[in-house]
């Protein structure tokens, strides 16, 4: 029964930390979908009967656990092909941009 016990606790202090883990790499919501937009316009990139890359698949595969490394590679990916970046949420807008807010 002491094992038992001991195997419990074991698991449940390593899934614990996992979980703790897997939060602390997903990014906040505004993030998230900011991550999902340049995914977006990543895959319009590519016609329908030719593929993307698999590591490229695999890649877009991560806005929800690796929000920022995904958003770093998307960035690069789509500036190299001289892509405007859909605008972020979480980010301010330059002077002078429109905005959505109207008095």
């Amino acid at each position: 029964m002491r094992v038992m016990n001991v195997c419990v606790m074991t698991g449940l202090a390593i899934g614990v930390s996992f979980a703790a883990s897997a939060q602390q790499n997903a990014g906040a919501p505004a993030d998230v979908k900011y991550c999902n937009a340049l995914a977006r316009s990543y895959q319009s990139m590519w016609p329908p009967q030719e593929g993307m890359p698999v590591g490229d698949v695999v890649q877009l595969g991560r806005c929800d656990s690796e929000t920022s490394a995904t958003i770093a590679f998307l960035e690069k990916k789509l500036t190299d092909k001289r892509i405007d970046l859909p605008a972020h949420e979480g980010v301010a807008q330059p002077s002078g941009a429109s905005t959505s807010n109207t008095r």
